[in-house]
């Protein structure tokens, strides 16, 4: 399998949405621990994402689409329109 070439840009998005999660406080600090208590928290512990998704959206190898954006949103406790804007000054 072919990796493609990280783009910078998605580096710089993959570090918003890592220091967001980072800034939670009251869960735990790995990203399953977060995936499974924002399930229980926001998503009636249906699952969401997946632990490699949400690795891959922070170490810049994909970008969220505008759906999954929404989600990090909810679970990352900011508003949706504020993590866009983020995103939108990065790129």
């Amino acid at each position: 399998m072919t990796r493609r070439k990280k783009n910078n840009q998605n580096i710089e998005v993959g570090n918003l949405i890592y220091e967001y999660r980072k800034k939670l406080t009251d869960i735990p600090k790995s990203r399953q621990g977060f995936i499974d208590d924002s399930s229980a928290k926001f998503f009636n512990n249906e699952e969401w994402i997946s632990e490699k998704t949400l690795g891959n959206y922070e170490t810049g190898q994909n970008i969220p689409s505008l759906e999954n954006l929404k989600k990090l949103s909810v679970a990352l406790e900011v508003d949706t329109l504020e993590l866009i804007a983020e995103i939108l000054k990065l790129i």
